[in-house]
């Protein structure tokens, strides 16, 4: 399998592709993939490919032998679960070792590292394609501080499009893999908001008007999602689609939850129903910078 974590990034991102992946990818977001200077190095074995997302999910970190168990085997683990692990570690290390040292550059540990109780997969950081991710959501938060906004929207739409699979997809999660699939879920779902929220003060309002109704079915009572469909149809000429996102929105939460939307969403439709010009209003706090005008 190649490695095609970096092939998709602007001139802008190019120091960040140099800082982070170099000639090592290790990827986590998406299929599980190990190589080096393009050479495929993932094993093929379930259970090494189980316990090798595990320890990269919670890399130069130490696993305790039990998570270990508890992954591998977690509703009835075999007597010879202890002896079964430690062998698939050798046959891990057999892997890690089958990669030429003169491939990896001289300070770039890769090792798996016996601890008391456990386990350490000793990793160049930048290597993981997570860590990439979390340095380009850093950086388009820095941006938009800077109010360049044009600049953190690339940056988002770029991490964005390193997890556009599902966390380890290959892979056949135990407990540890499942919650660690369900953390990048969420906060993928959170930067998406934040990225459209960058598009939106770009002007591109149409664009992403298909893209909120597809969330919103996917997140029927999420008022956020709801807000910013509001203000694409509003800023789109569209006022009498976004007064019927609201409204959909009220019959939704009071159906299912017999709650009200919230007061910041309420300004914002009385904003849209009151104003004949484009004011500035109040929406929810976590769309931030996001104004009708």
């Amino acid at each position: 399998m190649k490695h095609r974590m970096f092939g998709r990034f602007s001139p802008f991102e190019h120091h960040i592709n140099c800082a982070y992946g170099g000639i090592m990818k290790l990827r986590i977001l998406g299929r599980l993939s190990l190589s080096v200077n393009g050479v495929d190095y993932t094993p093929t074995a379930p259970k090494l490919r189980h316990l090798l997302a595990l320890f990269m999910i919670n890399s130069n970190e130490v696993v305790s032998v039990d998570c270990c168990i508890d992954e591998l085997w977690p509703t009835d683990p075999p007597k010879s679960a202890l002896s079964t692990l430690q062998t698939y570690t050798l046959q891990l290390r057999k892997v890690l070792r089958s990669i030429p040292m003169s491939a990896i550059s001289p300070d770039a540990a890769l090792e798996l590292r016996t601890r008391h109780q456990g386990y350490q997969l000793v990793i160049p950081r930048e290597s993981l394609d997570k860590e990439l991710f979390d340095r380009l959501v850093e950086t388009a938060r820095e941006e938009l501080g800077r109010d360049n906004v044009r600049r953190a929207s690339t940056l988002f739409h770029s991490a964005l499009r390193l997890c556009e699979e599902p966390v380890l997809a290959d892979v056949r999660p135990g407990p540890s893999i499942a919650a660690y699939r369900l953390e990048i879920k969420e906060t993928r779902f959170s930067v998406l908001g934040e990225r459209i929220d960058a598009d939106l003060r770009l002007g591109r309002h149409r664009a992403v008007i298909a893209e909120l109704r597809q969330l919103i079915c996917a997140h029927p009572m999420d008022e956020n999602i709801h807000a910013q469909l509001m203000v694409a149809h509003y800023r789109s000429g569209q006022r009498a689609e976004s007064v019927m996102v609201f409204h959909r929105l009220r019959r939704t939460l009071a159906e299912d939850l017999g709650l009200e939307p919230s007061p910041q969403t309420k300004r914002l439709f009385e904003a849209i129903l009151k104003t004949d010009k484009l004011p500035t209003v109040e929406v929810p706090d976590s769309l931030s910078g996001l104004r009708l005008a």
